[in-house]
């Protein structure tokens, strides 16, 4: 069953839909109008989830603690952790669920510098299947720390809510997720389904930058909080 993002937003849906067409516009504000398709209504339907409405993951720290990778087993990464500067109660955590896709991680290495500078105790995670037989990217130089999400008694894909219902229970939806320092899931950005399903298509730039602004705005609003 499609994990429910927020209590707000039934719309995000794990589906390939194409965009519906629209027909020819009379002006241009009529235009305008008719150009939305459901990708942008998907991605205007994301927010960051306030507090109060927020699914509370059950105890983070046994996430933290699940066996850890460095760097890529196969060498070819520089290893990047920032889990030194990691501060219970006060550290932003931002969680890349890796399933098949890699443009998250990726897009998430790319923003670190500026996330830093926003918040030098951020972390910045993947959870993946198997850490050791795992690839996280073949483009970036980067490999954060891997965190291995299933285990004999546990999954930490169910438990951030992005268990793929048709991965036989080790597949997750892959996905950002920002955790904020009360172990509260605040904003869940989709790759590959939802509202950022064609976010790895040649025509999926304008979905990326989307999503990237949103991953920036959140971690200036939990800043603020």
């Amino acid at each position: 069953m499609m994990p429910t993002l927020t209590r707000k937003r039934s719309r995000l849906e794990l589906d390939d839909d194409d965009d519906v067409q629209q027909p020819a516009a009379s002006s241009p504000s009529l235009s305008d109008t008719l150009k939305r398709t459901k990708t942008q209504s998907a991605l205007d339907d994301l927010n960051i989830i306030p507090a109060e409405e927020a699914w509370r993951i059950d105890n983070v720290s046994s996430i933290l603690s699940s066996p850890t990778l460095a760097i890529a087993s196969d060498g070819s990464l520089h290893a990047h952790s920032a889990l030194s500067n990691y501060a219970v109660g006060s550290s932003i955590i931002v969680f890349c669920v890796q399933g098949n896709l890699q443009l998250h991680y990726d897009l998430l290495c790319s923003a670190l510098p500026d996330l830093y500078t926003l918040s030098s105790s951020l972390q910045a995670l993947v959870l993946c299947c198997d850490p050791p037989s795992h690839v996280p990217s073949t483009s970036t130089s980067s490999s954060l720390p891997m965190i291995q999400a299933v285990g004999p008694d546990y999954n930490h894909f169910v438990k951030l809510g992005l268990l793929h219902p048709l991965g036989g229970g080790k597949l997750p939806l892959d996905a950002l997720v920002v955790v904020d320092t009360h172990g509260r899931r605040r904003l869940v950005l989709p790759f590959g389904w939802g509202a950022g399903r064609h976010a790895n298509t040649p025509a999926g730039r304008t979905v990326q930058i989307c999503l990237m602004n949103m991953l920036r705005d959140c971690v200036e609003t939990l800043l603020r909080e």
